[in-house]
Protein backbone atom coordinates (compact mmCIF):
# COMPACT_ATOMS: atom_id res chain seq x y z
CA UNK A 1 0.00 0.00 0.00
CA UNK A 2 2.57 2.54 0.92
CA UNK A 3 5.73 3.04 -1.47
CA UNK A 4 8.56 3.63 1.61
CA UNK A 5 9.12 2.78 5.06
CA UNK A 6 8.22 6.11 6.44
CA UNK A 7 4.75 5.92 5.42
CA UNK A 8 4.26 2.75 6.49
CA UNK A 9 5.70 3.69 10.01
CA UNK A 10 3.53 6.55 10.21
CA UNK A 11 0.66 4.50 9.09
CA UNK A 12 1.05 1.93 11.89
CA UNK A 13 2.23 4.35 14.55
CA UNK A 14 -1.29 6.17 13.73
CA UNK A 15 -2.99 2.47 13.88
CA UNK A 16 -1.41 2.21 17.22
CA UNK A 17 -2.77 5.61 18.93
CA UNK A 18 -5.87 4.03 17.78
CA UNK A 19 -6.13 0.85 19.58
CA UNK A 20 -4.50 2.80 22.58
CA UNK A 21 -7.09 5.26 22.61
CA UNK A 22 -10.12 2.81 21.76
CA UNK A 23 -8.31 0.72 24.68
CA UNK A 24 -8.29 3.55 26.94
CA UNK A 25 -11.79 4.17 26.32
CA UNK A 26 -13.11 0.34 26.79
CA UNK A 27 -10.94 0.64 29.99
CA UNK A 28 -13.00 3.88 31.32
CA UNK A 29 -16.14 2.49 30.77
CA UNK A 30 -15.47 -0.60 32.10
CA UNK A 31 -14.76 0.85 35.28
CA UNK A 32 -17.55 0.37 38.28
CA UNK A 33 -19.35 3.69 38.91
CA UNK A 34 -19.40 3.95 42.74
CA UNK A 35 -21.17 7.20 45.21
CA UNK A 36 -19.81 7.81 48.33
CA UNK A 37 -20.92 9.90 50.62
CA UNK A 38 -19.53 11.59 53.21
CA UNK A 39 -21.21 12.92 56.24
CA UNK A 40 -20.14 16.41 55.95
CA UNK A 41 -21.09 19.68 54.60
CA UNK A 42 -17.19 20.69 53.72
CA UNK A 43 -15.08 18.14 52.12
CA UNK A 44 -11.95 19.78 53.53
CA UNK A 45 -8.34 18.06 54.04
CA UNK A 46 -9.94 16.30 57.59
CA UNK A 47 -11.85 13.61 55.59
CA UNK A 48 -8.11 11.97 53.79
CA UNK A 49 -9.55 8.68 54.02
CA UNK A 50 -11.97 9.36 51.67
CA UNK A 51 -10.30 11.91 49.42
CA UNK A 52 -6.72 10.02 48.99
CA UNK A 53 -7.92 6.87 47.63
CA UNK A 54 -9.34 8.12 44.82
CA UNK A 55 -5.92 11.21 44.78
CA UNK A 56 -3.84 8.41 44.71
CA UNK A 57 -5.84 6.18 42.02
CA UNK A 58 -6.64 2.98 44.61
CA UNK A 59 -10.16 3.57 43.63
CA UNK A 60 -9.09 3.04 40.06
CA UNK A 61 -6.65 0.16 40.35
CA UNK A 62 -9.55 -1.70 41.73
CA UNK A 63 -11.73 -1.15 38.77
CA UNK A 64 -14.03 1.42 40.51
CA UNK A 65 -14.88 5.27 39.47
CA UNK A 66 -15.59 6.72 43.09
CA UNK A 67 -17.34 9.74 42.90
CA UNK A 68 -16.71 11.34 46.88
CA UNK A 69 -19.25 13.94 47.47
CA UNK A 70 -20.44 16.03 50.63
CA UNK A 71 -23.40 14.63 52.39
CA UNK A 72 -24.04 17.43 55.02
CA UNK A 73 -24.74 14.94 58.34
CA UNK A 74 -24.62 11.28 59.25
CA UNK A 75 -28.61 11.26 58.87
CA UNK A 76 -28.53 12.39 55.90
CA UNK A 77 -26.18 9.58 54.54
CA UNK A 78 -29.14 7.37 55.98
CA UNK A 79 -31.03 8.61 53.61
CA UNK A 80 -28.95 8.88 50.54
CA UNK A 81 -28.17 5.26 51.15
CA UNK A 82 -31.64 4.20 51.81
CA UNK A 83 -32.74 5.95 49.15
CA UNK A 84 -30.13 5.01 46.61
CA UNK A 85 -28.82 8.50 45.72
CA UNK A 86 -25.16 6.46 47.20
CA UNK A 87 -23.79 3.71 47.31
CA UNK A 88 -21.72 3.63 50.27
CA UNK A 89 -21.31 6.28 53.17
CA UNK A 90 -19.31 7.44 55.65
CA UNK A 91 -21.06 8.14 58.94
CA UNK A 92 -20.60 8.26 62.69
CA UNK A 93 -21.99 5.08 63.66
CA UNK A 94 -23.82 5.99 67.00
CA UNK A 95 -27.27 7.29 65.33
CA UNK A 96 -26.79 4.75 62.53
CA UNK A 97 -26.73 1.60 64.92
CA UNK A 98 -29.02 3.03 67.54
CA UNK A 99 -31.54 3.09 64.11
CA UNK A 100 -30.42 -0.60 63.53
CA UNK A 101 -31.24 -2.18 66.54
CA UNK A 102 -34.45 -0.19 67.25
CA UNK A 103 -35.86 0.51 63.94
CA UNK A 104 -34.38 -2.11 62.00
CA UNK A 105 -32.65 0.21 60.10
CA UNK A 106 -30.72 -2.16 57.08
CA UNK A 107 -27.68 -0.37 57.39
CA UNK A 108 -24.56 -2.48 58.27
CA UNK A 109 -20.93 -0.89 58.28
CA UNK A 110 -18.46 -2.98 56.65
CA UNK A 111 -15.05 -0.91 57.67
CA UNK A 112 -14.08 0.50 60.52
CA UNK A 113 -12.16 3.97 59.35
CA UNK A 114 -11.86 5.86 62.65
CA UNK A 115 -11.10 4.06 65.70
CA UNK A 116 -10.86 6.52 68.51
CA UNK A 117 -14.06 8.71 69.75
CA UNK A 118 -13.37 11.89 68.23
CA UNK A 119 -16.27 14.03 69.72
CA UNK A 120 -15.43 16.61 72.17
CA UNK A 121 -17.13 19.26 74.80
CA UNK A 122 -15.35 22.88 73.62
CA UNK A 123 -15.18 26.48 75.44
CA UNK A 124 -14.01 29.64 75.07
CA UNK A 125 -10.97 29.24 77.53
CA UNK A 126 -12.18 31.68 80.37
CA UNK A 127 -15.86 30.06 80.46
CA UNK A 128 -16.86 28.73 84.29
CA UNK A 129 -17.63 25.47 82.39
CA UNK A 130 -15.74 22.62 83.77
CA UNK A 131 -17.58 19.17 83.01
CA UNK A 132 -20.66 18.33 81.42
CA UNK A 133 -22.65 18.62 84.96
CA UNK A 134 -22.22 22.30 84.32
CA UNK A 135 -23.97 22.14 81.04
CA UNK A 136 -27.16 22.49 82.60
CA UNK A 137 -29.52 25.38 81.15
CA UNK A 138 -26.41 26.31 78.92
CA UNK A 139 -26.80 27.13 75.69
CA UNK A 140 -25.14 23.95 73.57
CA UNK A 141 -24.03 24.42 69.59
CA UNK A 142 -23.77 21.09 67.48
CA UNK A 143 -22.64 21.49 63.66
CA UNK A 144 -25.86 19.54 62.48
CA UNK A 145 -28.67 18.83 64.21
CA UNK A 146 -28.54 15.08 62.01
CA UNK A 147 -24.91 15.05 63.13
CA UNK A 148 -24.00 11.94 65.22
CA UNK A 149 -22.50 15.25 67.45
CA UNK A 150 -26.09 15.02 68.79
CA UNK A 151 -26.05 11.53 70.31
CA UNK A 152 -23.25 12.21 71.80
CA UNK A 153 -24.42 15.04 73.40
CA UNK A 154 -27.56 12.87 74.30
CA UNK A 155 -25.10 9.91 75.70
CA UNK A 156 -23.29 12.61 77.72
CA UNK A 157 -26.21 14.13 79.16
CA UNK A 158 -27.75 11.27 80.55
CA UNK A 159 -24.32 10.06 82.31
CA UNK A 160 -25.06 13.28 84.04
CA UNK A 161 -28.26 12.28 85.00
CA UNK A 162 -29.79 15.50 82.34
CA UNK A 163 -31.56 15.28 78.84
CA UNK A 164 -31.22 17.30 76.04
CA UNK A 165 -34.17 19.08 77.56
CA UNK A 166 -31.79 20.23 79.99
CA UNK A 167 -29.54 22.87 77.33
CA UNK A 168 -30.82 24.70 74.88
CA UNK A 169 -29.83 23.01 71.50
CA UNK A 170 -28.98 25.15 68.91
CA UNK A 171 -27.44 24.25 64.93
CA UNK A 172 -23.92 26.41 64.34
CA UNK A 173 -23.53 25.19 61.07
CA UNK A 174 -19.58 24.01 60.27
CA UNK A 175 -16.05 25.79 59.73
CA UNK A 176 -16.07 29.69 60.78
CA UNK A 177 -19.77 30.07 61.26
CA UNK A 178 -19.38 27.76 64.55
CA UNK A 179 -15.65 28.99 65.10
CA UNK A 180 -17.59 32.60 65.55
CA UNK A 181 -20.70 31.14 67.33
CA UNK A 182 -18.63 30.08 70.46
CA UNK A 183 -15.80 33.48 69.98
CA UNK A 184 -18.70 36.04 70.20
CA UNK A 185 -20.76 33.49 73.13
CA UNK A 186 -23.80 32.82 70.93
CA UNK A 187 -23.13 29.45 72.36
CA UNK A 188 -22.15 28.27 76.05
CA UNK A 189 -20.28 25.42 74.71
CA UNK A 190 -20.37 23.55 71.30
CA UNK A 191 -19.80 19.75 70.06
CA UNK A 192 -16.79 19.60 68.07
CA UNK A 193 -14.50 16.94 66.97
CA UNK A 194 -11.11 16.72 66.76
CA UNK A 195 -10.08 17.65 63.06
CA UNK A 196 -12.79 20.37 63.40
CA UNK A 197 -10.77 21.66 66.83
CA UNK A 198 -7.76 21.59 65.00
CA UNK A 199 -8.87 23.31 62.32
CA UNK A 200 -10.43 25.88 64.33
CA UNK A 201 -7.18 26.62 66.27
CA UNK A 202 -5.17 27.27 63.44
CA UNK A 203 -7.65 29.47 62.08
CA UNK A 204 -6.55 31.74 65.24
CA UNK A 205 -9.56 30.70 67.74
CA UNK A 206 -8.48 30.15 71.63
CA UNK A 207 -10.64 26.85 72.79
CA UNK A 208 -10.59 24.88 75.55
CA UNK A 209 -11.60 20.95 75.45
CA UNK A 210 -13.86 19.60 78.50
CA UNK A 211 -11.50 16.46 79.78
CA UNK A 212 -12.47 13.05 78.08
CA UNK A 213 -13.10 9.56 79.32
CA UNK A 214 -11.78 6.23 78.81
CA UNK A 215 -14.95 5.32 77.60
CA UNK A 216 -15.41 8.52 75.11
CA UNK A 217 -12.02 7.50 73.31
CA UNK A 218 -12.54 3.69 73.09
CA UNK A 219 -15.35 3.61 70.22
CA UNK A 220 -15.12 4.25 66.45
CA UNK A 221 -16.06 7.65 65.24
CA UNK A 222 -16.32 7.08 61.63
CA UNK A 223 -17.67 3.87 59.37
CA UNK A 224 -18.75 3.03 56.15
CA UNK A 225 -21.78 2.20 55.75
CA UNK A 226 -23.96 0.20 53.14
CA UNK A 227 -27.68 -1.10 52.61
CA UNK A 228 -27.91 -5.25 53.49
CA UNK A 229 -28.90 -5.30 49.76
CA UNK A 230 -26.24 -3.55 47.81
CA UNK A 231 -23.64 -5.62 50.35
CA UNK A 232 -25.12 -8.75 49.64
CA UNK A 233 -25.66 -8.01 45.90
CA UNK A 234 -21.94 -6.28 45.47
CA UNK A 235 -19.35 -7.57 47.36
CA UNK A 236 -16.92 -7.88 45.46
CA UNK A 237 -17.75 -3.78 46.00
CA UNK A 238 -17.28 -3.48 48.75
CA UNK A 239 -14.08 -5.32 49.51
CA UNK A 240 -12.61 -3.08 46.82
CA UNK A 241 -13.23 -0.25 48.83
CA UNK A 242 -11.99 -1.73 52.07
CA UNK A 243 -9.00 -2.60 50.07
CA UNK A 244 -7.89 1.00 48.90
CA UNK A 245 -9.51 2.75 52.31
CA UNK A 246 -6.99 0.28 53.66
CA UNK A 247 -3.95 1.37 51.17
CA UNK A 248 -4.73 4.62 51.62
CA UNK A 249 -4.51 4.17 55.34
CA UNK A 250 -1.17 3.11 55.13
CA UNK A 251 -0.02 6.06 52.96
CA UNK A 252 -1.33 8.51 54.88
CA UNK A 253 0.36 7.16 58.71
CA UNK A 254 3.47 6.77 56.36
CA UNK A 255 3.49 9.42 54.41
CA UNK A 256 1.69 12.48 55.84
CA UNK A 257 3.26 15.27 53.94
CA UNK A 258 2.92 14.26 51.04
CA UNK A 259 -0.53 13.28 51.50
CA UNK A 260 -1.03 17.15 52.49
CA UNK A 261 0.12 17.65 48.89
CA UNK A 262 -2.14 15.01 47.34
CA UNK A 263 -4.90 17.17 48.82
CA UNK A 264 -3.33 20.32 47.45
CA UNK A 265 -3.28 18.87 43.84
CA UNK A 266 -6.62 17.42 44.15
CA UNK A 267 -8.32 20.31 45.70
CA UNK A 268 -6.32 23.63 44.12
CA UNK A 269 -9.40 25.39 45.23
CA UNK A 270 -7.82 24.68 49.03
CA UNK A 271 -3.96 24.95 47.98
CA UNK A 272 -2.50 27.83 49.63
CA UNK A 273 -1.27 30.68 46.79
CA UNK A 274 2.87 29.82 47.40
CA UNK A 275 2.56 25.60 48.20
CA UNK A 276 6.30 25.97 49.66
CA UNK A 277 4.73 27.90 52.93
CA UNK A 278 5.90 25.64 55.69
CA UNK A 279 2.82 27.72 57.91
CA UNK A 280 0.64 26.75 55.00
CA UNK A 281 2.53 22.92 55.30
CA UNK A 282 1.98 22.84 59.03
CA UNK A 283 -1.27 24.29 59.47
CA UNK A 284 -2.29 21.10 57.46
CA UNK A 285 -0.54 18.40 58.48
CA UNK A 286 -1.73 19.40 62.03
CA UNK A 287 -5.31 18.62 60.65
CA UNK A 288 -3.92 15.23 59.07
CA UNK A 289 -1.75 14.19 62.30
CA UNK A 290 -5.03 14.67 64.01
CA UNK A 291 -6.73 12.01 61.78
CA UNK A 292 -4.16 9.79 62.18
CA UNK A 293 -4.76 9.69 65.54
CA UNK A 294 -8.57 8.83 65.39
CA UNK A 295 -7.89 6.13 62.63
CA UNK A 296 -5.25 4.62 65.74
CA UNK A 297 -2.93 5.19 62.93
CA UNK A 298 -0.47 6.71 64.95
CA UNK A 299 0.04 3.20 67.06
CA UNK A 300 -1.29 0.79 65.10
CA UNK A 301 1.17 -1.60 62.68
CA UNK A 302 0.85 -1.13 58.78
CA UNK A 303 0.14 -4.41 58.86
CA UNK A 304 -3.11 -4.25 60.94
CA UNK A 305 -6.62 -5.75 59.48
CA UNK A 306 -7.77 -2.06 58.80
CA UNK A 307 -11.39 -2.17 58.83
CA UNK A 308 -12.10 -4.58 60.82
CA UNK A 309 -15.24 -4.23 63.09
CA UNK A 310 -15.27 -5.29 67.01
CA UNK A 311 -18.80 -6.45 67.68
CA UNK A 312 -18.35 -5.26 71.05
CA UNK A 313 -17.86 -1.95 70.54
CA UNK A 314 -21.02 -1.84 68.19
CA UNK A 315 -23.15 -3.99 70.72
CA UNK A 316 -21.90 -1.54 74.02
CA UNK A 317 -22.81 1.65 71.51
CA UNK A 318 -26.72 0.28 70.76
CA UNK A 319 -27.02 -0.66 74.71
CA UNK A 320 -25.40 2.62 76.22
CA UNK A 321 -26.71 5.40 74.13
CA UNK A 322 -30.05 6.83 73.99
CA UNK A 323 -32.41 6.53 70.67
CA UNK A 324 -33.08 9.93 69.40
CA UNK A 325 -36.72 11.29 69.77
CA UNK A 326 -36.21 13.43 66.38
CA UNK A 327 -36.47 12.32 62.32
CA UNK A 328 -33.36 12.44 60.45
CA UNK A 329 -32.86 15.34 58.64
CA UNK A 330 -34.45 16.12 55.25
CA UNK A 331 -32.49 15.78 52.08
CA UNK A 332 -30.40 18.65 51.45
CA UNK A 333 -31.67 20.11 47.98
CA UNK A 334 -28.15 19.99 46.33
CA UNK A 335 -27.42 16.72 47.15
CA UNK A 336 -30.68 15.39 45.76
CA UNK A 337 -30.17 17.14 42.41
CA UNK A 338 -26.38 15.98 42.29
CA UNK A 339 -27.33 12.46 42.94
CA UNK A 340 -30.02 10.81 40.62
CA UNK A 341 -32.73 8.15 42.34
CA UNK A 342 -31.63 4.49 41.45
CA UNK A 343 -33.71 2.38 43.45
CA UNK A 344 -36.87 3.18 46.01
CA UNK A 345 -36.75 -0.20 46.83
CA UNK A 346 -35.60 -0.97 50.23
CA UNK A 347 -35.08 -4.92 51.68
CA UNK A 348 -36.04 -4.98 55.34
CA UNK A 349 -33.50 -7.20 57.80
CA UNK A 350 -33.53 -8.06 61.15
CA UNK A 351 -31.12 -6.77 63.95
Amino acid sequence: MYGNRSSRRRFLLGLGLVVICVSSLRAERSLRKVTYAVATADLNIGYPYATLPRALSYFEQEGLDVDVVPGQSSATIVQLLLSGRADVGLAQPDPVVIQRVHNKLPLVSFYAVCRRGTNRFIVNPDAPIQSVHDLKGKTVGVNDLGSGGVTFLRARLKEAGMTVKDVQLISVGYGTPSFEALKNKTVDAEVSFTGGIARQRMAGYAVRVLPTTEDEMDQYSFNLFATQSFITNNPDVIAKIGRATAKATVFLMTNPDAAVRVFWKQYPDRAPKDPNDPKALQNDLAIIESQIRDMAADQLPVDFEWGANKAGYLERLSRTWPMPDRSPAPLPQRISSRMPLRNNTISSITS
